[in-house]
């Protein structure tokens, strides 16, 4: 698959040279090198109705915007790839497609794409930047986005994202809220059969849910002085979700052997403050200071399962699960322009994290609900972190640029309760790449990076999932993954309007980060624990590429495949194997065409991913969904300058299948106690939005 889809994407750009005639406005070239800069103006995009900068940015050739890790702990990942007006313009708390959303096109004055790494802007490790430069003195603005969906269960889903941002003395003040409703629905069932495929049973259930959110912000950003700005993201996000799934467990003759009901109500609430000071100490060096605090809390139950039996009567399982987290950084930068070919960036982070966990678990057989112990179910984690680090950008020539880093970092991670124990972790984390631009349209990007990952503190308390019949206790002892990353990056551009990127990759790992055994005097558990060192290779290739040669004028199809080889010896059977959820290959293709006399558009998207697998020590799961995932629109931007979307979601068969072996003992003995299979489909869904900016 991935074979015919490198010829259709070398296809497409063998053509090239027409595609000039579908290409909408010249890009010219402009920076410190030529080429190392493409600035696109507004009208390129007119084609596309957008009415955001998001659209835009959706539309810029050969680029994907990335809002960096922010997932991981602390700040110094959660960098993304956008510039506005030369500055990254959130800072963890707020999302880039949310800033976006929020601009209005015709607020955008052009989108610079930054091929390479150049002195006056931090790459942060990535090839490429885009730099939304916008109108000065825009005034106020707001924009909104509602959107309807109808699920399989005839229920509507509501969705609404809104902003308006107005002069506040130098500066801009933004209120935004987003709120959601959603109830979606969908069936599952279970087959289970002996080794020899005898239908022990079958189970059909369906799963109700309801679904509130509401999410309010506010920004302020400004000068403050003729040297000094200030940037302040403040957020909140609550929500309320309940779940019921209910139905029926038929014996191997099919015949009706129990009602089954699992009820489930969560409650959370999260709340985040960050502040950006940036100050020019001189033409050449200026200084950002970053603070970020986050709260959050999670209150998960009582979960309570009821198996009613025809033949014994009722038995029930009940989970009541609590966390509390909190996050506290502090990051300070200088970034010190040598010379005009030549910059540095160097500062230092310190980081206060924790979590609250509490887990119970407790089973009724007739008697009333009785505890049933479990490893590392009430538990504190505290982490305290520093880092220094060092970033450099070198212009050697106007063919050549390098861009190289050097972190090191340090960790204390603690735990209380009757696993509790200190550790400490420090690491090197040095990167270099260098970009090769042998002319404006090619450019060869060689990098390599040692990584951490950071320990999901998740991982050092016990879990209990009661739709997957799994249970995982808590692992103190877990360490963090580590790795080399070594990769190649080749682009090529034909007039500006399309693209095609080829990466090769290889990651050699230490300490894979999977599911290992515990071993109580009761019983043994899955905990996420590590497993070896490992391997992997990954070819990617992206493109851009306008159909004019077709003869479908004014229409783009994206494309995206990506193939993983990845391998690492299982400690339960020592044989090599995958690494656990990482699928073979996939792909994706975006399509649309516009017709801007009648203001109308059309398009599809279309996603595969090849079946993946999970490895635990008694049990093997395979996870596929056969059809793929396609999605269809039409949409018009012919009513009050607003743009109406009508479309279908999971148009093809939703079914996602998994099938499992559940083994009597370990993987290793290779004895199996029964196989099942489970359905989950979710159905297609319907929707209408409406957006638009002012």
């Amino acid at each position: 698959m991935i074979a015919r889809t490198t010829s259709l994407a070398l296809l497409l750009t063998a053509t090239a040279p027409a595609f000039g005639d579908d290409a909408p406005d010249p890009v010219v070239a402009e920076g410190e090198a030529d080429g190392a800069i493409l600035a696109y103006p507004a009208s390129f995009f007119t084609e596309f109705s957008p009415v955001t900068a998001r659209d835009m940015i959706n539309r810029l050739p050969g680029f994907s915007l990335s809002d960096g890790n922010t997932n991981r702990r602390g700040l110094a990942d959660a960098f993304g790839n956008l510039l506005i007006n030369g500055q990254r313009p959130s800072d963890k708390t707020l999302g880039l497609g949310t800033v976006l959303q929020r601009i209005p096109a015709d607020q955008v004055v052009r989108i610079e794409l930054i091929r390479e790494p150049l002195p006056e802007y931090e790459m942060r490790g990535y090839s490429q930047l885009a730099n939304v430069i916008l109108v000065e003195g825009s005034g106020m603005r707001a924009s909104f986005q509602h959107t309807l969906t109808r699920n399989n269960s005839s229920r509507l889903a509501s969705a609404m994202e809104s902003s308006i941002t107005r002069p506040v003395g130098s500066g801009e003040l933004t209120l935004g809220l987003n709120w959601e409703v959603w109830g979606p629905s969908n069936d599952r069932s279970v087959f289970t059969e002996t080794p020899d495929g005898v239908r022990l049973s079958r189970e059909h259930y369906n799963d109700q849910r309801r679904y509130r959110e509401i999410e309010p912000s506010i920004s302020y950003s400004g000068p403050i002085g003729e040297n000094t700005r200030l940037r302040v993201n403040a957020n909140a996000e609550f929500v309320a979700w309940r779940r019921i799934i209910s139905g029926f467990a038929y014996d191997g003759a099919d015949q009706p052997e129990a009602y089954i009901e699992q009820a489930n109500d969560e409650r959370s609430w999260r709340a985040g403050l960050s502040s950006t000071l940036e100050h020019d100490w001189s033409d050449g060096l200026s200084s950002t200071t970053t603070f970020l605090l986050t709260r959050s809390d999670t209150d998960n139950g009582p979960e309570v399962e009821s198996v009613n039996t025809l033949s014994s009567g009722v038995e029930r399982a009940q989970v009541l699960y609590q966390n509390a987290q909190e996050e506290t950084a502090l990051r300070q930068s200088f970034d010190w322009t040598l010379s005009e070919a030549h910059s540095l960036t160097f500062g230092a982070e310190a980081a206060f994290n924790a979590l609250d966990a509490s887990l119970a678990l407790f089973e009724d057989t007739g008697g009333g609900f009785v505890p049933i112990p479990l490893p590392v179910s009430d538990t504190r984690v505290e982490e305290v972190r520093g880092e220094l680090f060092a970033d450099t950008v070198w212009v050697i020539s106007e063919a050549f640029s390098l861009e190289g880093g050097l972190r090191y970092e340090y960790s204390e991670i603690s735990q209380s309760g009757p696993a509790g124990q200190a550790r400490t972790f420090t690491y090197l984390k040095p990167r270099a790449s260098v970009t090769w631009r042998p002319g404006d349209q090619r450019r060869l990007r060689v990098g390599i990076e040692r990584n951490v990952d950071q320990l999901d503190f998740g991982n050092f308390a016990s879990s209990v999932d009661l739709n997957s019949d799994q249970v995982d206790v808590g692992n103190p002892d877990y360490r963090p993954q580590t790795d080399w990353t070594l990769e190649a990056e080749f682009e090529q551009r034909f007039n500006e309007d399309a693209s095609l990127t080829l990466t090769l990759g290889r990651v050699w790992v230490q300490d894979l980060d999977d599911y290992i055994a515990i071993i109580t005097p009761t019983d043994v558990f899955d905990a996420p624990g590590n497993i070896g060192d490992g391997a992997l290779n990954r070819i990617t290739l992206d493109w851009t590429s306008p159909l004019g040669w077709l003869g479908l004028r004014n229409a783009t199809l994206d494309g995206f495949a990506e193939w993983y080889d990845s391998s690492i010896e299982d400690p339960v059977t020592g044989v090599d194997r995958a690494w656990s959820g990482v699928a073979e290959w996939e792909f994706r293709f975006d399509f649309r065409q516009t017709f801007p006399a009648a203001q109308m558009a059309w398009g599809w998207d279309y996603s595969y991913r090849s079946d993946r697998s999970t490895y635990r020590v008694s049990r093997f799961t395979n996870f596929e969904q056969p059809a793929g995932d396609l999605d269809l629109y039409v949409e018009t931007t012919r009513w009050f300058g607003l743009t109406t979307r009508l479309g279908a979601d999971f148009v093809l068969d939703t079914t996602e299948r998994q099938d499992r072996i559940v083994y009597d003992g370990s993987r290793a003995d290779g004895v199996e106690r029964y196989r099942q299979r489970r359905y989950f489909d979710n159905g297609p869904q319907i929707f209408l939005s409406i957006r638009g900016a002012f």
